[in-house]
C-alpha cells in the first residue's frame, strides 16, 4: 500500500474549524446546536492532533 502525505494546508486549526462547521450544520438540523458544537470541536481536536503527529513523523 502506497503511503500518502498529509497536504500542506491541513493543520490543527483547519481540522477543528472544518469539524466544528459540519457539526453546527448537523446540530441545526437536529435542533441541538450546542451539543453538536462540542462534539464537532472535540473530533476536530483529535483529528488535528493525529494529523500533526503524522506530519512530524513523516519528516
Amino acid at each position: 500500500m502506497k503511503k500518502q502525505k498529509v497536504s500542506k494546508f491541513w493543520n490543527m486549526g483547519t481540522a477543528i474549524g472544518l469539524c466544528t462547521a459540519v457539526s453546527i450544520v448537523l446540530g441545526a438540523l437536529l435542533q441541538n446546536v450546542v451539543m453538536w458544537l462540542c462534539i464537532g470541536a472535540g473530533i476536530g481536536v483529535v483529528l488535528g492532533a493525529i494529523s500533526v503527529n503524522k506530519k512530524l513523523q513523516d519528516k
